[in-house]
């Protein structure tokens, strides 16, 4: 168990450091288990979620067809144009569809094309920059929680505990929604005085410049294939359980993401699939498979048995306080670990917790922790990976942002969200409606 617990603690930490390449960090870490005894090559393999990287690798092939295509800019740019440029809707659109999309596709993704534009925008409408692109990724993160696909921590939590799409969508979708709103009024009032400003500022020549730099055209066939390919995505991915028991195949989560995938690459030219394969982002699933390694080893020393009895034992008498001390714990902890190691970690609790007699059921305890630590990890630069391309992104382009800034200004409505999110939760509990 010691030399498992090192092993990821030293893997973590190298991760956080932002030194070295994570995938490879977690490749190296579940080699070294392997390669010590602590798992067999076959164990090391049988941990690893094949169902999630295939859900994952799917989804980042339609989403890279779209980005190719030139699509996410056009929405963006067509959104703006409907306001005419007017930097409060334009703030309010970016985070609204921020959370929008991240809904539907990973964040990092979003936050990739939004940052950018958003820098560009704001460059040219004298704004600064840095508050907008912040409250992007809280909502981007807090969006992203209303679906089976939106945030990593959901894909990890859904697939390997057998949650679908449409559990997602209808239980953490709708605190989502309000998570959302909620960010986005907090920001606009905080922002609104230098919005104000702006819009004094605002001239034709201004617009004009914009849209001379955000001009490409649309590319028709790379989005007619990229969004056919990802409604059916969406489509298999909400009705995969009903349509897998009426014709008696085995559709998954990964089948539901793969077959569209498949089809969509089919569809284009040789040319444009080799560019759309190689921009995929294929060091996210090593790094998911690296980690389900090391999470694999934790699990085998029976680590996660132990901490589920320990908190079943410390949250007996309430069920209530389980509930919360799901939602806040690793809530709080994914400010300051990522929150894709700690879901993946927290899905053995939660095994071994739903075991326990007397506890709550768990979806329960699924929706409370997805809410937690996909908001959660708002709270500091690392937090989530599209907190760590934005930052970085912002930080080579703009200049420096700093932890404190972020800190103050990602903290207080994130805090909030969580709040809004425990009384809801609660609600839910309470009616039985989970």
């Amino acid at each position: 168990m010691i030399f498992a617990i090192v092993i990821f603690v030293l893997a973590y930490i190298a991760i956080a450091s932002e030194k070295f390449p994570r995938h490879w960090v977690a490749l190296l870490g579940g080699s070294l288990l392997i390669m010590f005894g602590v798992l067999t090559p076959s164990e090391a393999m049988a941990f690893i979620s094949w169902e999630t990287l295939g859900l994952v690798a799917g989804m980042f092939t339609l989403v890279s067809i779209l980005v190719n295509a030139g699509f996410f800019t056009w929405l963006a740019m067509t959104s703006l144009r409907k306001v005419n440029y007017h930097p409060v809707p334009l703030f309010i659109i970016l985070i609204l569809l921020a959370a929008f999309l991240a809904a539907f596709m990973d964040s990092i993704t979003v936050m990739l094309f939004l940052a950018a534009l958003t820098l560009q925008l704001c460059t040219l409408l004298k704004i600064d920059p840095v508050p907008l692109v912040i409250a992007e990724v809280c909502a981007a993160n807090t969006g992203g929680a209303a679906t089976l696909v939106g945030d990593p921590p959901n894909v990890i939590l859904g697939t390997t505990l057998g949650f679908s799409f449409a559990d997602f969508a209808t239980n953490t979708g709708p605190i989502a929604i309000v998570g959302a709103l909620i960010l986005m009024v907090y920001a606009f009032i905080k922002n609104r005085k230098s919005l104000k400003e702006a819009h004094i500022a605002l001239t034709p020549e201004m617009i004009e410049k914009i849209d001379e730099l955000h001009n490409e055209p649309l590319h028709v066939h790379l989005t007619r294939v990229g969004l056919t390919g990802f409604l059916m995505a969406v489509f298999l991915l909400i009705f995969h359980i009903p349509l897998s028991h009426l014709t008696g195949l085995p559709i998954n989560a990964a089948v539901s993401a793969l077959i569209p995938a498949g089809v969509a690459l089919i569809a284009l030219r040789d040319d444009q699939r080799k560019k759309v394969l190689v921009s995929v982002d294929g060091e996210s699933i090593l790094f998911f498979a690296g980690l389900f390694m090391m999470i694999g080893g934790l699990e085998k020393v029976h680590l996660f048995e132990s901490l589920a009895e320990s908190l079943a034992l410390a949250t007996a008498s309430n069920p209530n306080t389980l509930i919360m001390a799901l939602h806040w714990g690793p809530g709080l902890a994914s400010g300051i670990l990522d929150n894709v190691p700690l879901a993946l970690a927290m899905t053995f609790v939660l095994k071994d917790l739903a075991a326990i007699p007397g506890t709550p059921a768990l979806s329960m305890l699924v929706w409370s922790l997805a809410m937690g630590v996909d908001v959660g990890g708002n709270l500091t630069p690392i937090g989530a990976s599209a907190n760590v391309v934005a930052y970085s992104y912002m930080e080579h382009n703009h200049g420096s942002i700093g932890w404190k800034r972020w800190l103050v200004i990602a903290v207080p409505p994130t805090l909030i969200v969580m709040i809004v999110a425990s009384i809801i939760l609660l609600y839910k509990y309470q009616i039985g409606w989970y």
